[in-house]
């Protein structure tokens, strides 16, 4: 892969990751063309990135469509396929969370197969819910990139519309990445495929929101401790691990440029959190909302344990860690205008 700047398109570029990874491109010399919904949206990053026609976003209406990405995919040389859908109010969990995802990817990979033989590089973002597979047996069973969460699925398939939001969301993620890979073996593209597997993601919003509801959803759990709706701080618990969101989008760079990382699932995380963490950083970085912190379960001693092994994304992609009270002092930063 070259390392000089080049084209790249952005499925769901007004997303958290999205901007992020937008932003660090037109930094680096980049030109970047980006998918949105409509264009209303799209506007806030224009004005924000002011990288004139180095920066453009084209609608896509329907990105279960490869219709869709027909034209989007066309002169670009890497692709990073960002948008799927991520919240846990589900009504059904295959029309909501499950089918748009898997369809999503297929339909992104086969545009690009079938219209732009200049793509070299397909980054998809999936995420640790794939990797997260339940070991009870062994609670001090340490995660790589070898794991699958198939079992997530098996669960939706035995309760179907009874099953939690959160177990329908982390099959999405599963079957979407197992989609992905699968596309490759049974097509033959030319184009490479690596994915990204980040933890929960914190770290400053630079995409557009108007108002906390529209917070994403790990961002919102960080303005969960200043608007006084989280009653007490919880020990950690199982898989609660972070990553910053400019180390997910420098992982998605180094994946779609380095020879190495072809082929190659990459588990981002930084380390573990908890509630006393997460509370602890916000109390240090900003005295003035110490009163607004949860007054019960504070362990100032509480040392919170990995579950995962990213060594992988440190060796290949060359991450270099934000640490967590960083991570958490830069998303306080990004979002206290909305603290009333």
């Amino acid at each position: 892969m070259s390392t000089t700047p080049q084209k790249a398109l952005i499925t769901g570029v007004t997303s958290y990751i999205g901007a992020h990874i937008a932003q660090k491109l037109l930094q680096q010399g980049w030109s970047v063309r980006g998918t949105v919904r409509n264009q209303a949206k799209a506007r806030w990053l224009h004005d924000t990135f002011k990288a004139g026609s180095r920066f453009e976003t084209v609608e896509a209406v329907d990105i279960q469509k490869k219709d869709s990405f027909a034209e989007a995919v066309k002169g670009v040389d890497v692709v990073f396929h960002v948008a799927s859908p991520f919240f846990f109010d589900i009504k059904d969990p295959y029309e909501d969370l499950i089918h748009p995802a898997i369809n999503g990817t297929t339909a992104l990979l086969a545009a690009v197969h079938e219209n732009a033989p200049s793509v070299k590089r397909v980054v998809v973002t999936s995420s640790y819910a794939a990797n997260m597979k339940p070991h009870p047996e062994n609670p001090n069973y340490v995660y790589t990139e070898e794991e699958w969460n198939d079992d997530a699925f098996e669960q939706v398939k035995k309760e179907g519309k009874n099953v939690p939001g959160i177990i329908a969301y982390i099959a999405s993620k599963n079957e979407a990445e197992r989609a992905a890979w699968r596309f490759v073996e049974q097509n033959k593209p030319k184009f490479e495929l690596a994915v990204i597997n980040p933890v929960y993601v914190f770290g400053p919003a630079i995409h557009h929101v108007a108002k906390a509801e529209e917070l994403n959803t790990s961002v919102a759990l960080v303005y969960a401790f200043l608007n006084g709706s989280k009653p007490s701080l919880a020990p950690k618990g199982p898989h609660t691990n972070y990553v910053d969101v400019r180390d997910v989008a420098e992982a998605h760079i180094k994946a779609a440029t380095l020879p190495e990382a072809a082929g190659q699932r990459f588990i981002l995380s930084g380390g573990p959190f908890s509630d006393n963490l997460i509370a602890a950083a916000i109390k240090k970085a900003y005295p003035q909302f110490a009163d607004r912190l949860p007054k019960e379960g504070w362990n100032e001693k509480e040392v919170a344990k990995t579950e995962i092994d990213n060594s992988k994304s440190r060796k290949v992609l060359g991450i270099d860690y934000i640490s967590l009270d960083k991570s958490i002092a830069d998303t306080v930063e990004s979002i206290k205008q909305f603290v009333q």
